[in-house]
């Protein structure tokens, strides 16, 4: 009888465990179903989550234009749940119908390379220190990914070849092509620099390294083909030290890089960060301590108070040129999910915000040329 229990026991115990493990297995698949191998991601918004550092993964939230539809983890689902990495930095893809998207991951020194339209792996580009972004050039079709060793590695656009290393200042971050060069943003990595250096992309040389301000930061090119780069200054919100001093917003002739505009900003304990520019490209918005602000190129003057008002700073930036949307990330306590608000660039209005995942900082938004109607 003793036996006949034990058995019995033995047996509730195995059915109980074996049903827990099914529920657990529905629970997982339902709550992170694979993503859709027929989807097409490659029109739609990215947002760049860091992950949790220095230990955690970082991830991509996926958001249809319209906002109908939202993948959080797209990576991991569209790729049998391997992690992509700690941590995420950014995204771009060769503009426009690329059919790699480079995802560069800081802390894991590598660069996910992966279908555009399906966001399955494709190959991984190894050992590069602290990769930070990408960019194209258009005209000899050369990806170039910005490193902490303080160079650019540069691959073809499906990164099956090496072309080299371009030495840079230090840590550079942010780049953009302009005239068949690629201008890096020397930013300092773990200290300070105040450099701009330019690259010629049919030769991969080093053309001109300019003088900017400390941390320049964001960067852009406006319809009268002048360059705005957006320098922070020595320093960090929040932390105010007697070296600091104050950004600058400087605009440059792309032809002899000479400096068209240099407008300081008014304290040296707050510093700006980021920069994007609207469709008709002619309007800059940046990050501030109290909001984002607007600024016309055409009235050249900085505003005294935020386009859209918020107590404390945003942490990312991005535009949407096509829907002329702001997006703008709070990463609350890097421990937890951060929120993603959009808003009009028109008049400032919150359109809707969303929950992405961990250190939301970059945003990757495709262009979405519109066909004519006959």
């Amino acid at each position: 009888m003793r036996m006949s229990n034990r058995l019995s026991s033995m047996v509730l115990l195995c059915c109980l465990a074996l049903a827990i493990g099914f529920t657990a297995c529905n629970k997982e698949e339902v709550d992170n179903p694979p993503a859709d191998k027929s989807a097409d991601y490659s029109r739609g918004t990215f947002v760049i989550n860091e992950g949790l550092f220095p230990n955690g993964t970082g991830s991509v939230t996926y958001m249809s234009r319209d906002g109908s539809d939202i993948v959080d983890g797209l990576y991991q689902k569209a790729n049998e749940n391997i992690p992509l990495g700690n941590n995420v930095q950014s995204i771009n893809v060769y503009p426009i119908g690329g059919e790699h998207a480079f995802i560069t991951v800081s802390n894991a020194n590598k660069v996910e390379l992966v279908n555009s339209k399906t966001f399955e792996k494709v190959r991984t580009l190894e050992n590069i220190t602290n990769p930070r972004y990408v960019e194209f050039s258009t005209t000899y079709g050369k990806a170039y990914i910005s490193s902490w060793d303080n160079s650019v590695k540069v691959y073809n656009l499906d990164g099956t070849e090496s072309y080299g290393t371009v030495a840079t200042g230090t840590g550079p971050e942010k780049m953009l092509e302009v005239n068949d060069q690629i201008w890096v943003l020397n930013q300092g990595g773990f200290s300070i620099d105040s450099t701009i250096t330019i690259i010629d992309t049919e030769t991969d040389q080093v053309v001109e390294t300019i003088q900017v301000y400390s941390k320049p930061t964001g960067i852009q090119q406006d319809k009268d083909g002048n360059v705005w780069i957006i320098c922070s200054g020595n320093g960090w919100n929040g932390f105010p030290q007697e070296d600091d001093s104050e950004g600058h917003l400087v605009c440059m002739d792309p032809d002899d890089y000479s400096i068209i505009a240099d407008i300081s900003f008014p304290t040296v304990t707050e510093h700006p960060e980021k920069l994007v520019i609207n469709d008709e490209r002619d309007v800059l918005f940046y990050n501030y301590v109290d909001g984002i602000y607007r600024f016309e190129i055409q009235i050249n003057e900085l505003s005294e108070s935020a386009f859209i008002q918020r107590p404390a700073m945003f942490y990312g930036l991005g535009m949407d040129i096509t829907a002329n949307i702001i997006y703008a990330s709070d990463p609350l306590d890097f421990l937890q999910n951060g929120v993603v608000y959009r808003y009009d660039a028109a008049n400032g209005e919150l359109i809707d915000s969303f929950e992405a995942g961990i250190g939301p900082g970059e945003f990757y938004i495709p262009p979405i040329l519109v066909k004519s109607v006959d």
